[in-house]
């Protein structure tokens, strides 16, 4: 049957199928993965980041912030904003929530917008006001999430002193 089909007179059915595959192939080619994330059919993330020494009189404190953006599919698409404070006397590492903005809230958890008290706090400490333990205490009544993560930091500081001795 289908060999018939091949050498009978119908090849004009088999030409159309097959140019209308190949159409259909070299339009796909045509969309670029910029336009691909703008119509919703994939998704682009890009992160980004600053480590710099914060300033305090003792020179204790080193932050890295961090942020990624994410493009795409309402689903998927949303930006988070998160500040590593590394305690360079202990080797501690806070990392602190500061924004959370998401299309769907529902698979991410809730939005929240933090860098005002997280900044402020950060001041306090740079300026010598507070300590590490009222800056965690203030951060906590002000429902600022943040995870203490012990030696995670030490690479940070141990990366900005040598920068410095050079």
């Amino acid at each position: 049957m289908t060999g018939q089909f091949l050498l009978g007179t119908d090849r004009t059915a088999l030409y159309a199928a097959f140019l209308a595959l190949a159409a259909l192939l070299s339009l796909s080619g045509c969309v670029s993965d910029e336009q691909a994330v703008d119509m919703g059919l994939a998704t682009q993330c890009d992160a980004s980041g600053t480590v710099e020494r914060l300033g305090d009189p003792a020179g204790r404190f080193v932050t890295e912030t961090q942020r990624e953006v994410c493009r795409g599919p309402k689903r998927d698409a949303y930006t988070e904003e998160t500040l590593l404070l590394n305690d360079c006397q202990n080797g501690t590492q806070y990392a602190i929530a500061m924004l959370r903005q998401s299309a769907d809230p529902a698979r991410r958890g809730p939005d929240y917008n933090a860098i005002d008290t997280v900044n402020t706090q950060k001041l306090r400490l740079k300026v010598g006001l507070t300590d590490i333990s009222t800056l965690t205490s203030g951060l906590q009544a002000a429902g600022v999430t943040f995870k203490t993560l012990g030696q995670a930091g030490a690479a940070q500081c141990d990366k900005l002193a040598a920068q410095a001795a050079n």
